[in-house]
């Protein structure tokens, strides 16, 4: 896709200055990050918008969304209401809209990814990269500190290929699976040191670990409203290094409704399916057993319509009957996929 003009009226002096650093383009501006830019000066300007490289496996890719968009459509459009407007390049095409490229490969482990990743970055230029990696590597077997250390060398490597590019690095999302999950906690604890250690102004640590649970469609890939979460998070990342402000679209994180579809396992004439169940499903009050004890947490809960017992006495004999009632549950086995 052919890169797009912002003019400067719809950017902040703030921005302005954040796109020019972010980009490179600019030895002011890098010599001095507080420079202003004038505003008769800068009334003329226009900005070629930012290359922005997705990188990573299905969960960029879009696995488990209803068009496969990922986080991306939605992270473009908060950046735009927030005055920054991107370009996505990549090698990969999936999704809705026009500004569908990126590097997300399905199955895909950070040995794989690196092996390409040479000739993505000389082909698409990326002043910014997007890494969400390692969920595969922990899938197939690696180690947390292993895939650690893969994630580490991969980062030198976009470094070393782009050494101006900004770099946002993602804690990976949650897994339901309950090894990957417990491995992916020890892998999400070592990425803020590796980070760290890198001691390099342009990389910038997002937290995807909060996204879990509901928020997945399957065992590995986030449903919609999953992936709407993601967007938030790299949405607030960015924002914070290139100054985007005003309203950019609702928090989901403060959503007390949500629009979500689970995979589930059915069995039918003993075989087994892999269905999708799409409901609503509200933030509320419920009373649940932690270690023998009952507290009132909130919970997600979906209404649904159930079958109830109940007994009846006919001609002095006590028979069972059942009825259809609207009962507030939780997602129960649709977790099991």
């Amino acid at each position: 896709m052919g890169a797009r003009r912002l003019g400067i009226k719809a950017v902040t002096g703030l921005l302005a200055i954040g796109l020019i650093a972010g980009t490179g383009t600019s030895e002011a501006a890098k010599a001095d990050p507080a420079a202003t830019v004038k505003a008769d000066d800068a009334k003329a300007a226009t900005f070629t918008a930012l290359r922005v490289m997705p990188l990573g496996d299905s969960i960029t890719l879009g696995t488990g969304g209803p068009n496969r968009s990922s986080y991306r459509m939605d992270l473009a459009q908060r950046l735009l209401k927030g005055g920054l407007q991107i370009n996505y390049v990549g090698s990969q095409a999936s999704g809705t809209g026009t500004d569908i490229q990126h590097e997300g490969h399905g199955g895909w482990s950070i040995d794989e990814l690196s092996e390409e990743l040479d000739g993505w970055l000389s082909q698409s230029r990326p002043d910014v990269v997007l890494l969400h990696a390692g969920t595969n590597n922990l899938k197939q077997g690696d180690g947390p500190y292993a895939t650690a250390g893969k994630l580490s060398a991969l980062i030198d490597q976009i470094r070393a290929a782009r050494p101006e590019a900004r770099i946002f690095v993602a804690k990976i999302i949650s897994a339901r699976a309950p090894r990957e999950l417990a491995n992916g906690r020890t892998y999400n604890r070592l990425i803020p040191k590796l980070v760290a250690e890198k001691n390099d102004p342009l990389i910038t640590l997002v937290d995807q670990s909060s996204v879990g649970g509901i928020d997945l469609h399957d065992l590995r890939h986030p449903n919609e409203f999953g992936y709407s979460k993601m967007a938030w998070n790299w949405y607030r990342a960015m924002s914070r290094v290139y100054g985007t402000s005003g309203d950019t679209g609702a928090n989901p994180y403060r959503a007390r409704t949500a629009y979500r579809c689970l995979g589930f396992k059915a069995v039918v004439d003993g075989e087994t399916h892999h269905r999708t169940e799409c409901r609503t499903w509200k933030l509320r009050t419920a009373t649940v057993e932690i270690d023998g004890v009952k507290r009132r947490v909130r919970a997600w809960l979906t209404l649904r319509s159930v079958q109830k017992s109940y007994r009846v006495r006919v001609d002095g004999k006590l028979v069972k009957r059942t009825r259809t009632i609207e009962k507030w549950t939780g997602p129960g086995n649709l977790l099991n996929v």
